[in-house]
């Protein structure tokens, strides 16, 4: 019963996507066309059906390039086939299971999974649909009661994807990893640049500063946890400078360390006197083959008491080290706790890391929710999970007599759940305020 009216409670509330890839899918005009096995493979799932043996070429983007042509023989038989053995190795990982809210809500999927009796009518429904891609997506929003999405497309430093369709409910963010790291463009900043001094390379880095506000770019993204450790030491402009004089593509890789640790401090300089907050990845990282301990948040420290009045907002729970990224949440002011993309990669966690959280972290650093996904269709589907699982929490809570009954409808919805409607890391930029 408790539950049930927390869950009605979160319905009822607007929502902030903190975090999406989706923007190419806002767009005015977009010959994409999806089908059932596009629609699989887009997302986490492909990593699990790598993992359970399918090979990588197989859910290469190149598969499926058919789609972008509306005149192309339909091929969705044939992906299919390839792809059902690896399904059924894959049915039981999240990132199987939570897609099939979607099929049922969105495109009448019947029966309780994917078939042979039933995945070639699922797989019309998702093509009728993509035919007016942006106008589905904008029905999706309203479903989903979205106030905000924060789109992430990284498209170059300081750069936003000018194609997206103007809508007040989308708003973006922008990248400066070019600047730091080879693996994120750095090759191509200084090629294009052509920079005669370390003077001119950090001009074009408030350059590229000021075409984010001009753009309307509501933060900044640092998406260096997949390349390295999440320690960023001070490192004096005069080292760094000799760095970048001597060639830092070719430097050694302690002294590449000390040039992007030097670059990340100017980001958050810059970040801090622009007032623009700062979305970190921290935690697991979506391909294989990562370190997961580089992504570690309290690596971050240094940085959350150097710039006090830098907002940091720190990705996906840090899962696996949510206890740690709350303890951040709970030591610094200036950090804040997000568990975009968490709740559908590993539910129960994500559930343990709400418990928890909500138990050190004042609510209002708590940030519940963000797809993560390139399809709307998948955080639609993402949403609904979260919802349950942080309905399921709080009803917990009541019934441990943490919260009282009184407490949990007049207090914990409104300072759990909507507190995440209107989020505060961004409410020192007015194109996110109401």
């Amino acid at each position: 019963m408790v539950r049930d009216e927390i869950r009605a409670a979160l319905d009822e509330m607007t929502v902030v996507d903190t975090h999406e890839h989706c923007s190419a899918h806002l767009h005015e005009k977009m010959d994409t066309l999806l089908d059932l096995p596009y629609f699989l493979t887009h997302t986490y799932l492909a990593g699990d059906l790598v993992a359970a043996g399918l090979d990588a070429n197989e859910v290469a983007e190149e598969r499926f390039a058919y789609l972008r042509d509306r005149a192309a023989q339909d091929n969705a038989q044939a992906l299919w086939d390839t792809l059902k053995p690896f399904l059924d190795r894959a049915r039981t990982t999240t990132y199987y299971r939570y897609l099939l809210i979607a099929l049922r809500d969105l495109y009448g999927m019947e029966g309780e999974d994917l078939s042979e009796d039933n995945w070639r009518e699922v797989s019309q429904s998702i093509r009728q649909a993509s035919q007016d891609n942006l106008k589905w997506c904008q029905s999706l929003l309203d479903r989903m009661n979205i106030h905000r999405v924060i789109l992430d497309n990284h498209p170059g430093p300081g750069l936003v994807d000018e194609g997206v369709v103007k809508d007040e409910r989308l708003v973006q963010v922008t990248r400066m990893d070019g600047f730091v790291h080879e693996d994120r463009g750095l090759g191509k900043v200084l090629e294009e640049g052509g920079f005669h001094s370390f003077r001119s390379y950090l001009e074009a880095l408030n350059e590229a500063f000021d075409k984010a506000l001009k753009s309307g770019a509501i933060a900044i993204k640092c998406g260096l946890a997949y390349n390295r450790i999440l320690r960023f030491d001070e490192i004096s402009r005069v080292d760094a400078e000799r760095i970048f004089d001597r060639g830092v593509l070719a430097a050694p890789q302690e002294e590449k360390k000390s040039f992007q640790d030097f670059m990340v401090h100017q980001i958050c300089q810059r970040c801090e006197a622009h007032q623009l907050p700062l979305q970190i990845h921290t935690g697991l990282q979506a391909r294989g083959y990562n370190t997961i301990t580089n992504a570690n948040p309290t690596h971050l420290t240094n940085l959350f008491g150097k710039y006090p009045k830098l907002t940091f907002d720190l990705f996906h729970g840090g899962y696996p080290y949510y206890e740690e990224a709350g303890l951040m949440a709970k030591y610094f002011p200036n950090v804040y706790v997000d568990g975009c993309w968490f709740a559908h990669f590993a539910p129960t966690a994500y559930r343990r890391a709400l418990d928890t959280w909500i138990e050190m972290v004042p609510a209002n650093k708590i940030l519940a929710w963000g797809g993560d996904h390139r399809i709307l269709d998948h955080s639609y589907a993402s949403l609904r999970l979260a919802k349950d699982l942080i309905a399921g929490v709080l009803a917990d809570k009541v019934a441990q007599g943490y919260f009282g009954q009184k407490f949990y409808v007049q207090d914990a919805i409104d300072k759990i759940s909507q507190e995440n409607r209107i989020i505060r890391i961004f409410s020192i930029n007015n194109s996110i305020n109401t």
